[in-house]
């Protein structure tokens, strides 16, 4: 049953979606956490326009499933005339993996933002008050007092969604994402075999994540030093 495990063709084979796994990863960790710190910022904002807008974006796509928004980006997009026929269609939306980093980074924005907001009320009015004594304007102090303690205060959350987004990945293999999990189906595929490269996958997945997890560990004691 597991003879599979055994041939180093598998283990190549299902390795050659880590980078592809990783860029994703990394893209939509990058992406999502910029657009998500904007979004952290409307939201605390004193105008109503602009927090509802950002309320109405964290709501959205934190509660429209990861999977439905990927099948929505990829198989409902091609559908409407303007982006079938657009300028974006041929450099952007007819690629796969685009649509993954921007289903991700749609995803993660969502989360992410949540996070800078907790991140953001964590700075004490002191801090605040400090900031416009010496002069500076409110975006001055956003740019360079809040939003650094925000994501310093924020930085282990933020490693816990990296995990997620490495993990939840796996899912970019539904519209044809040649990563980890794809590879190894299709193996297995080729072989009628559905338990050996799965399990090579998890393998891979699991070594990827205790990188991760060693990474935030030494982050976490430096910053309790």
């Amino acid at each position: 049953m597991f003879d599979l495990l055994l041939h180093s063709e598998l283990w190549l084979a299902v390795s050659r979606g880590i980078p592809v796994t990783i860029a994703l990863t990394m893209l939509s960790m990058i992406f999502g956490l910029a657009l998500g710190t904007g979004v952290a910022v409307l939201v605390n904002s004193d105008k109503l326009v602009l927090k509802w807008a950002g309320e109405a974006f964290t709501f959205s796509f934190r509660a429209i499933p990861l999977l439905t928004l990927l099948y929505f980006l990829y198989y409902g997009l091609p559908k409407v005339d303007f982006i079938r026929h657009g300028p974006l269609w041929e450099v952007f939306f007819r690629y796969s993996f685009a649509i993954a980093v921007l289903g991700f980074s749609l995803n993660n924005a969502a989360y992410l933002a949540e996070v800078i907001r907790g991140g953001i009320k964590s700075v004490t009015r002191g801090q605040v008050e400090a900031c416009m004594a010496v002069g500076m304007s409110e975006g001055t102090a956003l740019q360079r007092v809040v939003l650094p303690i925000a994501f310093r205060n924020s930085v282990m959350t933020i490693g816990n969604e990296l995990v997620f987004t490495l993990k939840a990945t796996s899912l970019a293999s539904a519209i044809a994402v040649s990563d980890v999990l794809n590879n190894a189906r299709t193996y297995g595929r080729i072989f009628s075999d559905n338990i050996s490269p799965y399990v090579a996958a998890a393998v891979f997945y699991l070594i990827m994540v205790g990188i991760i997890d060693i990474g935030l560990a030494a982050i976490r004691k430096r910053a309790a030093m």
